[in-house]
């Protein structure tokens, strides 16, 4: 019964020894696995840096262009402005020009009067 027994032991430590094979396989596996996982998530990590840093770089991009913006909205309102203050001296000009023909059709009337004036008193001398 002892050799049994020591056979029945021996019989145990082999298939105990075969399962710890086996576990230590399973375990090599979870830590290959495990190693690729880490492996992705660098990988994912370093994708994450790369987007992050091309987020900035668009955010750079659209301040730069916020900036454009404004300062053609600057632009616009003085281009404005400028265009208003020559529509109001086009308008002072024309009002000027306006008085000026005025007072010649003033001075051409008179003259006319004058030289009417003159003719009749020439004509009014001449018959005395």
């Amino acid at each position: 019964m002892g050799a049994i027994s020591n056979e029945m032991i021996w019989q145990a430590i082999k298939e105990l020894a075969e399962q710890l094979q086996q576990t230590n396989g399973q375990v090599q596996q979870l830590g290959q696995q495990v190693q690729q996982t880490n492996e992705q998530v660098q990988q994912l990590g370093q994708q994450v840096q790369h987007l992050n840093s091309q987020v900035q770089q668009l955010n750079h991009q659209v301040q730069q262009t916020h900036e454009q913006v404004d300062q053609l909205a600057k632009q616009v309102q003085q281009t404005n402005e400028q265009l208003n203050q020559l529509s109001q001296q086009v308008a002072d000009m024309d009002k000027r020009i306006t008085d000026v023909a005025n007072g010649q059709n003033i001075l051409v009337e008179e003259l006319f009067e004058n030289k009417k004036e003159i003719k009749r008193v020439k004509t009014a001398l001449n018959m005395y």
